[in-house]
């Protein structure tokens, strides 16, 4: 256990750090990533270890709007080591031998690097064939597979045995016989990605890629554009250092046992992801509840109310070890607070504008826009009122559809909390302040 005294929530100062960095944007996406840093320092889980424990976390939005400062100031809170393989040629990155066949180049994923970052999804990737063999490759090491690299090159020259026994000790073998190198990664992932255009969504959506991340979409709003152009966000320094010092700390803890949240504990949030997903899909051709939910998905509710408890529990027994990590409510409430962005990628993707199209909207926006509609004359209305008005209900009449919605209007800045549990719309004198309360 590190000497440094510790008294942060790592969640609570990922927070501060990300709202000082990118406003509501960079808060969102340093939780996320904070979370998914805690996974990576826990054990697999006792009770079913074949379970991915690791959280890959890709950021999806549109370009220009902080994902490569994001990555890279979170990267500087990280005291284990992270490789970035964003420029990354194929045999660096997976491995190979010189062109004098003396020396094996050792992948990326050794076992002493415990995080992968990837500023552009696509510049990692590539087009076309290039793109068919990275992405399947990289499926591996997301889920933490064994990778194995067989070419004609890796056939010929003889190793030294020192450099052999070296690449051993790092997870790394080699059978001269048939040329193979061959490692298990044991990495979280950190990507970023502008949205794509049709073709290249397609492909990654059909190969499995985007399903072995944790997805952070956002939609900048209005507001928001016109807030990162008049606002000057400024790096909270001292929120970092006191992020970098709580993760040092993070790291040094211990945890014996970590078992999968019952069946009992999670199943009111797989209750209201599910009901949350079937709204979605409702009067959609083509899309099945399958579309949408699937084992994956659980493994990422899962793994992000895991990383809560862990950071919860250190933070309350002062950074020392645990014995066996207990769930509480206050994890499910966690998980609870944005259920919605768990499917929101696989239900609405933002993807690159094609003309070949006519864009539909999409019901979030619809229910959003009835909303406006119903709280413009300015009266307070309870989250019953606006749950039974006419506009509200014929579109959908899932309460936890039509809460998701609110929560993004109050975001917005278009819709206030007045008092507790009712809303109204934000006048246009009152502006940006008003819109800001929670």
């Amino acid at each position: 256990m590190t000497d440094i005294p510790v008294k942060y929530n790592p969640i609570s100062k990922a927070r501060d750090v990300g709202k000082s960095l990118a406003g509501d944007l960079g808060e969102k996406a340093f939780v996320e990533l904070e979370l998914a840093y805690a996974t990576r320092l826990l054990p697999r889980f006792t009770d079913d270890p074949t379970i991915r424990i690791n959280q890959n976390v890709l950021l999806h939005w549109q370009r220009g709007y902080f994902k490569s400062t994001i990555l890279k100031v979170f990267g500087q809170v990280l005291p284990l080591k992270t490789v970035d393989i964003t420029s990354m040629t194929l045999e660096k990155m997976f491995g190979s031998i010189d062109e004098k066949k003396i020396h094996i180049i050792p992948p990326a994923f050794t076992n002493d690097t415990y995080f992968v970052t990837i500023s552009e999804l696509t510049a990692l990737l590539g087009q076309r064939d290039a793109m068919r063999q990275l992405a399947n490759t990289m499926n591996l090491v997301l889920e933490g597979e064994r990778v194995a690299r067989q070419t004609l090159k890796l056939g010929h020259g003889q190793i030294d045995e020192k450099e052999l026994s070296t690449l051993k000790t790092k997870g790394v073998e080699y059978i001269a016989e048939i040329g193979e190198l061959s490692y298990v990664p044991n990495v979280c992932v950190f990507a970023a990605t502008r949205p794509l255009d049709n073709l290249t969504f397609t492909y990654l959506n059909k190969s499995g890629h985007f399903s072995r991340y944790h997805v952070l979409q956002y939609r900048i709003s209005e507001r928001e554009a016109s807030d990162y152009l008049h606002k000057e966000y400024k790096l909270d320094q001292v929120a970092l250092a006191q992020l970098r010092e709580t993760n040092l700390a993070l790291c040094n803890i211990k945890v014996r046992r970590v078992l999968r949240p019952s069946e009992e504990l999670m199943k009111p949030v797989y209750d209201t992801i599910e009901e949350l997903a079937r709204d979605g899909i409702q009067d959609r051709k083509g899309f099945t509840l399958a579309d949408v939910i699937s084992p994956r998905l659980k493994g990422d509710i899962t793994r992000e109310l895991v990383a809560h408890a862990f950071a919860r529990t250190a933070a309350e027994n002062g950074f020392t070890e645990i014995e066996d990590l207990q769930y509480t409510q206050e994890d499910v409430d966690f998980v609870l607070q944005r259920p919605y962005h768990f499917i929101e990628f696989a239900l609405n993707p933002i993807i690159a504008e094609d003309f070949s199209k006519i864009p539909q909207i999409k019901k979030l926006d619809r229910l959003k826009s009835a909303i406006t509609i119903y709280l413009s004359d300015g009266a307070e209305r309870n989250f019953k009122e606006v749950l039974s008005a006419r506009a509200v209900s014929s579109i959908s009449s899932c309460q936890a559809s039509v809460y998701n919605a609110l929560v993004e209007l109050i975001e917005e800045g278009k819709v206030t909390r007045p008092r507790h549990g009712y809303y109204s719309i934000v006048k246009k004198e009152e502006g940006v302040v008003e819109g800001d309360k929670k």
